[in-house]
């Protein structure tokens, strides 16, 4: 190949990513009015009570950026890993896998996709935390105590994890539980970058992006505020007596001695945080967003094959099972959140639809299929 080939080849393949991400910023319009919709809400907030310190929204999505970016790497490599070996089946799996990542990366559609998104999701994120650590200041009056008595009433006069331990309380389990816990974030970083870099139409990544945005906002932000609340591992901590959690929080403590479950350590950073007023002290329990979240997976994930829907269904279950013996959530704070899902996921599914028939996303559908 001719050295003026290789310079000619270069602008024509920057003039396509151009105009691929030209149309695709257009085609999420929808989206850039939903986070616009948010951030005037926060704007709100701050005016009605100027007392509250906002955080710096640009260092915050910088912060989370540079978090997230190895994190959504890795995501995609492990994705272009799995379709290589599970849809080529090639015979030297390395070469096949280093060749299918580079002709991802040089997808001028998939990159221009899944860009905004990103940009999207890492500034309503840096939103949310700000409100999200804001949340006992707004609503100082907590619901801990009534959380838990509702719990006792709806399973019998027994607290949800006075049921669960006799089944999941040993050491090596609740290690596992711990494990399957903090597994949820890399699955749904794995969820973003499946559909937030796909690489042909779909409404079902409308779909899902619109649950995710709105049940955070609904659930982990307008929620979390009216039902103040910061969960089982902070009862005590909060004054509260008698403290039905003890005998579950001396299990863990004892447990963590032999074997590391991280949620003692999260909690008890969690709560200095609290205590020093610091940007990630975010203690808020009700409703639940990781049982939200692995619920809405679970609805996409069938929409993507059975295989993986019963596979996020068996992490949901365990998830939910974590949250309770790992005294993160009330239950009554899950059974919530699976609610807001279920009728949030409904409601985009002819959102998504309708979208897709406008002009914008008609036409960026079709840059995609040429």
């Amino acid at each position: 190949m001719q050295l003026s080939q290789v310079v000619i080849g270069i602008p024509h393949r920057t003039a396509e990513f151009l105009h691929f991400l030209h149309k695709s910023i257009s085609a999420h319009a929808l989206f850039w009015a939903v986070i616009a919709f948010y951030y005037v809400g926060y704007l709100l907030v701050h005016i009605l009570r100027p007392d509250l310190v906002p955080i710096d929204l640009l260092r915050g999505g910088l912060t989370l950026l540079w978090f997230s970016v190895p994190l959504l790497l890795f995501s995609l490599a492990v994705l272009r890993f799995y379709h290589v070996a599970r849809f080529d089946k090639p015979d030297y799996l390395t070469i096949a896998v280093l060749r299918e990542w580079g002709r991802f990366l040089r997808s001028p559609g998939a990159m221009a996709n899944g860009l905004p998104m990103i940009v999207i999701m890492v500034i309503f994120a840096s939103i949310f935390a700000d409100l999200k650590s804001s949340v006992l200041d707004l609503n100082p009056v907590l619901w801990d105590e009534t959380l838990s008595n509702i719990g006792r009433t709806v399973h019998f006069g027994r607290l949800p994890w006075e049921w669960l331990q006799p089944l999941f309380g040993y050491p090596y389990v609740t290690f596992l539980l711990n494990l399957n816990y903090n597994i949820w974030f890399f699955v749904m970083w794995t969820f973003f970058a499946y559909f937030g870099f796909a690489e042909s139409k779909s409404e079902l990544r409308t779909q899902f992006f619109l649950s995710f945005i709105f049940t955070w906002i609904i659930g982990g932000t307008l929620l979390a505020i009216i039902f103040s609340s910061a969960g089982p591992c902070f009862y005590s901590r909060l004054g509260l007596s008698p403290d039905p959690y003890t005998g579950l929080m001396s299990y863990l403590r004892t447990t963590n001695a032999a074997l590391p479950i991280w949620a003692i350590d999260i909690q008890d950073m969690l709560w200095r945080s609290h205590l020093a007023r610091t940007e990630i002290g975010e203690i808020s329990a009700m409703p639940s967003m990781h049982n939200s979240t692995t619920l809405l997976m679970m609805l996409a994930s069938f929409r993507i094959s059975r295989f993986w829907g019963w596979a996020l269904t068996a992490h949901g279950i365990l998830v939910f099972v974590g949250s309770v013996c790992l005294a993160w959530h009330y239950a009554i704070d899950s059974y919530v959140s699976w609610v807001l899902v279920v009728a949030t996921w409904f409601a985009m599914g002819p959102v998504a639809r309708w979208w897709h028939q406008t002009p914008e996303q008609k036409a960026f559908d079709q840059l995609l299929a040429a």
